[in-house]
């Protein structure tokens, strides 16, 4: 996939994984509309970053969890409407409150176990919850009766396509959206990039440089 003029290298290494699962999962499976709302989790990770970008970009309200304090105004410069310290309030609660009870349209879902209660207790009733991915689990349990009842959509999403690739790179050279890099790394830095990351430490994608 020929990345476009006024693409940099770093964005057309991002394309894939991140942007193009973002694309992916956002327009592919949730089938994301202007105007709604969308809450994101983990909004200073790589594919956190991205979604809030692209979510904002076509006229969605933003809302995000962030785990400090320090990521709040890097996450609303991102285009966040609304940004929540999941650890000082438990971030359904606070969905509740932002939306008068309704919830929201899409949940932006990568956490797992311990996000997934809270995120469908988020949605509006026919809401859509799309997942990528398990950080803190595999396994977890779903109430089927708020399933049923509030018709809930759980769309699970993998990878990306070609074109979610393209159309990712089209954006940033349009000036779009950008990849958020927390650090460049060399091949002697990686244990302690790693160390970061599962201290989820890092605002963005952490590059190592070959």
């Amino acid at each position: 996939m020929p990345a476009p003029p006024g693409v940099t290298e770093i964005g057309a290494a991002v394309a894939p994984v991140t942007f193009g699962t973002v694309e992916h999962m956002l327009f592919d499976n949730a089938k994301l509309e202007p105007g709604e709302t969308i809450l994101v989790h983990a909004g200073g990770s790589g594919i956190g970053t991205a979604a809030i970008q692209l979510a904002k970009r076509m006229g969605c309200t933003v809302i995000t969890t962030v785990g400090s304090n320090d990521k709040i105004d890097k996450a609303k410069a991102l285009g966040a409407d609304h940004v929540i310290n999941y650890r000082e309030d438990r971030f359904e609660g606070v969905v509740r409150k932002l939306t008068k009870k309704k919830g929201v349209d899409v949940v932006f879902e990568h956490v797992g176990a311990d996000t997934f209660a809270g995120s469908m207790l988020s949605l509006k009733r026919g809401g859509r919850l799309v997942t990528c991915g398990s950080t803190s689990g595999v396994s977890t349990q779903v109430n089927l009766m708020q399933l049923f009842q509030q018709q809930l959509k759980l769309l699970g999403s993998f990878g990306c396509r070609m074109e979610n690739m393209a159309n990712a790179m089209q954006k940033m050279a349009a000036g779009l959206v950008a990849p958020v890099i927390d650090t460049e790394v060399g091949f002697d830095d990686i244990d302690a990039a790693l160390k970061r990351m599962e201290g989820r430490d890092v605002f963005g994608k952490i590059i190592l440089r070959v």
